[in-house]
Protein backbone atom coordinates (compact mmCIF):
# COMPACT_ATOMS: atom_id res chain seq x y z
CA UNK A 1 0.00 0.00 0.00
CA UNK A 2 1.27 3.46 -0.93
CA UNK A 3 0.47 6.83 0.61
CA UNK A 4 1.50 10.28 -0.60
CA UNK A 5 1.84 13.93 0.36
CA UNK A 6 0.42 15.02 3.73
CA UNK A 7 -0.99 11.54 4.30
CA UNK A 8 2.51 10.07 4.02
CA UNK A 9 3.72 12.54 6.65
CA UNK A 10 0.95 11.49 9.03
CA UNK A 11 1.72 7.80 8.57
CA UNK A 12 5.48 8.31 8.74
CA UNK A 13 6.32 6.20 5.69
CA UNK A 14 5.29 6.01 2.05
CA UNK A 15 4.81 2.25 1.83
CA UNK A 16 3.05 -0.18 4.16
CA UNK A 17 2.29 -3.87 3.74
CA UNK A 18 -1.36 -4.37 4.67
CA UNK A 19 -3.88 -7.12 3.99
CA UNK A 20 -7.61 -6.84 3.37
CA UNK A 21 -10.43 -8.12 1.18
CA UNK A 22 -11.39 -4.66 -0.10
CA UNK A 23 -9.82 -1.23 -0.46
CA UNK A 24 -11.90 -0.10 2.55
CA UNK A 25 -10.43 -2.96 4.61
CA UNK A 26 -6.93 -1.84 3.68
CA UNK A 27 -7.72 1.74 4.70
CA UNK A 28 -9.26 0.61 8.00
CA UNK A 29 -6.12 -1.37 8.82
CA UNK A 30 -3.95 1.62 7.96
CA UNK A 31 -5.96 3.83 10.34
CA UNK A 32 -5.79 1.15 13.04
CA UNK A 33 -2.01 1.14 12.81
CA UNK A 34 -1.63 4.88 12.22
CA UNK A 35 -4.61 6.75 13.78
CA UNK A 36 -3.40 10.11 12.45
CA UNK A 37 -4.40 8.97 8.95
CA UNK A 38 -8.08 9.26 9.95
CA UNK A 39 -7.81 13.04 9.65
CA UNK A 40 -7.64 12.71 5.86
CA UNK A 41 -10.48 10.20 5.45
CA UNK A 42 -12.92 12.68 3.95
CA UNK A 43 -10.61 13.89 1.18
CA UNK A 44 -8.58 10.83 0.16
CA UNK A 45 -9.15 9.00 -3.14
CA UNK A 46 -8.27 5.34 -3.53
CA UNK A 47 -6.51 3.65 -6.42
CA UNK A 48 -5.71 0.02 -7.19
CA UNK A 49 -3.02 -1.03 -9.63
CA UNK A 50 -2.53 2.49 -11.03
CA UNK A 51 -6.22 3.30 -11.54
CA UNK A 52 -8.73 5.15 -9.36
CA UNK A 53 -11.27 2.78 -7.82
CA UNK A 54 -14.20 2.52 -5.42
CA UNK A 55 -13.67 1.80 -1.74
CA UNK A 56 -15.60 -1.45 -2.21
CA UNK A 57 -13.15 -2.71 -4.87
CA UNK A 58 -11.80 -6.18 -4.10
CA UNK A 59 -8.12 -6.54 -3.31
CA UNK A 60 -6.04 -9.60 -4.16
CA UNK A 61 -2.57 -10.71 -3.16
CA UNK A 62 0.02 -8.70 -5.06
CA UNK A 63 -2.24 -5.70 -5.73
CA UNK A 64 -0.92 -2.20 -5.08
CA UNK A 65 -3.40 0.06 -3.31
CA UNK A 66 -2.69 3.78 -3.10
CA UNK A 67 -4.41 6.44 -1.00
CA UNK A 68 -4.15 9.85 -2.58
CA UNK A 69 -4.92 13.17 -0.85
CA UNK A 70 -5.98 16.16 -2.99
CA UNK A 71 -3.37 16.74 -5.68
CA UNK A 72 -1.46 19.97 -6.20
CA UNK A 73 -3.52 22.36 -8.28
CA UNK A 74 -6.83 20.92 -7.13
CA UNK A 75 -7.19 23.46 -4.36
CA UNK A 76 -5.45 26.62 -3.22
CA UNK A 77 -5.78 25.70 0.44
CA UNK A 78 -6.75 22.97 2.88
CA UNK A 79 -9.69 20.70 2.15
CA UNK A 80 -12.57 22.74 3.60
CA UNK A 81 -14.70 19.95 5.10
CA UNK A 82 -13.26 16.76 6.57
CA UNK A 83 -15.15 14.22 8.64
CA UNK A 84 -14.34 10.80 10.03
CA UNK A 85 -15.72 8.05 12.24
CA UNK A 86 -12.87 6.03 13.73
CA UNK A 87 -12.46 3.29 16.31
CA UNK A 88 -8.86 4.36 16.92
CA UNK A 89 -7.67 7.05 19.37
CA UNK A 90 -8.09 10.54 17.93
CA UNK A 91 -4.79 12.27 17.21
CA UNK A 92 -5.93 15.63 18.56
CA UNK A 93 -2.67 17.44 17.79
CA UNK A 94 -2.72 16.35 14.13
CA UNK A 95 -6.34 17.38 13.67
CA UNK A 96 -5.67 20.85 15.05
CA UNK A 97 -2.39 21.25 13.16
CA UNK A 98 -4.10 20.48 9.85
CA UNK A 99 -6.78 23.16 10.27
CA UNK A 100 -6.93 26.16 7.99
CA UNK A 101 -4.19 27.99 6.15
CA UNK A 102 -1.76 30.81 6.85
CA UNK A 103 -4.63 33.23 6.14
CA UNK A 104 -6.54 32.04 9.20
CA UNK A 105 -5.97 33.83 12.48
CA UNK A 106 -8.49 31.82 14.50
CA UNK A 107 -8.78 28.09 15.18
CA UNK A 108 -11.74 27.25 17.44
CA UNK A 109 -11.57 23.75 18.89
CA UNK A 110 -13.96 21.62 20.91
CA UNK A 111 -12.72 18.34 22.37
CA UNK A 112 -15.24 16.06 24.04
CA UNK A 113 -13.67 13.73 26.61
CA UNK A 114 -14.98 10.87 28.71
CA UNK A 115 -15.46 12.22 32.23
CA UNK A 116 -15.30 10.22 35.44
CA UNK A 117 -18.69 11.35 36.80
CA UNK A 118 -22.16 12.01 35.42
CA UNK A 119 -24.87 13.51 37.62
CA UNK A 120 -22.84 12.65 40.68
CA UNK A 121 -22.35 8.98 39.71
CA UNK A 122 -18.85 7.65 39.12
CA UNK A 123 -18.29 6.51 35.54
CA UNK A 124 -15.82 3.69 34.88
CA UNK A 125 -15.69 3.80 31.08
CA UNK A 126 -17.83 4.56 28.04
CA UNK A 127 -18.84 2.71 24.89
CA UNK A 128 -19.68 4.61 21.70
CA UNK A 129 -21.65 3.02 18.88
CA UNK A 130 -22.49 4.60 15.53
CA UNK A 131 -24.27 3.92 12.29
CA UNK A 132 -20.96 4.87 10.72
CA UNK A 133 -21.97 5.32 7.09
CA UNK A 134 -24.92 7.55 7.94
CA UNK A 135 -22.98 9.35 10.67
CA UNK A 136 -20.26 10.41 8.24
CA UNK A 137 -22.83 11.59 5.71
CA UNK A 138 -24.59 13.66 8.37
CA UNK A 139 -21.37 15.12 9.74
CA UNK A 140 -20.36 16.11 6.21
CA UNK A 141 -23.77 17.71 5.66
CA UNK A 142 -23.30 19.75 8.84
CA UNK A 143 -19.79 20.82 7.85
CA UNK A 144 -20.75 21.74 4.30
CA UNK A 145 -23.76 23.75 5.46
CA UNK A 146 -21.64 25.79 7.87
CA UNK A 147 -18.90 26.28 5.28
CA UNK A 148 -21.43 27.40 2.67
CA UNK A 149 -22.52 30.31 4.87
CA UNK A 150 -19.08 31.84 4.47
CA UNK A 151 -16.65 33.20 7.01
CA UNK A 152 -14.83 29.95 7.82
CA UNK A 153 -12.01 28.30 5.89
CA UNK A 154 -12.06 24.70 7.12
CA UNK A 155 -14.05 22.51 9.47
CA UNK A 156 -12.98 19.08 10.69
CA UNK A 157 -15.17 16.68 12.67
CA UNK A 158 -13.82 13.38 14.00
CA UNK A 159 -15.89 11.07 16.20
CA UNK A 160 -14.55 7.99 17.90
CA UNK A 161 -16.42 4.73 18.50
CA UNK A 162 -15.72 1.64 20.57
CA UNK A 163 -14.60 1.33 24.19
CA UNK A 164 -13.18 4.54 25.66
CA UNK A 165 -11.46 5.06 28.98
CA UNK A 166 -11.75 8.07 31.27
CA UNK A 167 -10.03 11.04 29.67
CA UNK A 168 -10.14 9.68 26.13
CA UNK A 169 -11.27 12.08 23.42
CA UNK A 170 -14.61 11.00 21.96
CA UNK A 171 -15.15 13.83 19.48
CA UNK A 172 -13.26 16.82 18.15
CA UNK A 173 -14.57 19.76 16.14
CA UNK A 174 -12.03 22.19 14.70
CA UNK A 175 -13.02 25.33 12.78
CA UNK A 176 -10.47 27.64 11.18
CA UNK A 177 -11.35 31.14 10.04
CA UNK A 178 -9.68 34.48 9.47
CA UNK A 179 -11.47 35.87 12.54
CA UNK A 180 -12.69 34.46 15.84
CA UNK A 181 -16.19 35.90 15.47
CA UNK A 182 -16.81 33.35 12.72
CA UNK A 183 -14.83 30.43 14.15
CA UNK A 184 -16.40 30.28 17.63
CA UNK A 185 -20.09 30.25 16.61
CA UNK A 186 -19.52 27.72 13.83
CA UNK A 187 -17.70 25.37 16.21
CA UNK A 188 -20.51 25.58 18.79
CA UNK A 189 -23.27 25.14 16.23
CA UNK A 190 -21.53 22.15 14.69
CA UNK A 191 -21.33 20.47 18.09
CA UNK A 192 -25.01 21.06 18.87
CA UNK A 193 -26.03 19.65 15.49
CA UNK A 194 -23.79 16.63 15.97
CA UNK A 195 -25.44 15.87 19.30
CA UNK A 196 -28.94 16.20 17.87
CA UNK A 197 -28.74 14.56 14.45
CA UNK A 198 -25.68 12.32 14.05
CA UNK A 199 -26.52 8.64 14.80
CA UNK A 200 -24.04 7.99 17.61
CA UNK A 201 -24.98 6.34 20.90
CA UNK A 202 -23.09 6.10 24.14
CA UNK A 203 -23.29 3.67 27.03
CA UNK A 204 -21.90 4.49 30.45
CA UNK A 205 -20.44 1.81 32.68
CA UNK A 206 -20.87 2.45 36.39
CA UNK A 207 -20.82 0.35 39.53
CA UNK A 208 -24.55 -0.29 38.98
CA UNK A 209 -24.08 -1.63 35.44
CA UNK A 210 -24.30 -0.21 31.94
CA UNK A 211 -26.65 2.60 30.91
CA UNK A 212 -27.44 3.99 27.46
CA UNK A 213 -27.25 7.78 27.58
CA UNK A 214 -29.28 10.09 25.36
CA UNK A 215 -26.93 13.03 24.77
CA UNK A 216 -29.79 15.24 23.60
CA UNK A 217 -32.01 14.93 26.62
CA UNK A 218 -29.89 13.54 29.45
CA UNK A 219 -32.05 10.41 29.62
CA UNK A 220 -30.49 7.08 30.57
CA UNK A 221 -31.72 3.56 29.91
CA UNK A 222 -30.41 0.44 31.61
CA UNK A 223 -28.67 -2.06 29.37
CA UNK A 224 -27.04 -5.39 29.93
CA UNK A 225 -23.28 -5.32 30.48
Amino acid sequence: MLVFGPLRERVGTGEVHVGGATVQDVWDELVRRHPAAAVDAGSVRAARNLGYCEWTTAVRSGDTVAFIPPVAGGSDGATPVRVSITDSPIDVASVIASAGTTRDGAVATFIGRVRDHNDGVAVERMDYEAYAEMAEVEMRRIGEALFARGGISTITIVHRTGALEIGDASVIVVVAAPHRDAAFPACQEALELIKSTVPVWKREHTADGAHWVDARHGVTEHASS
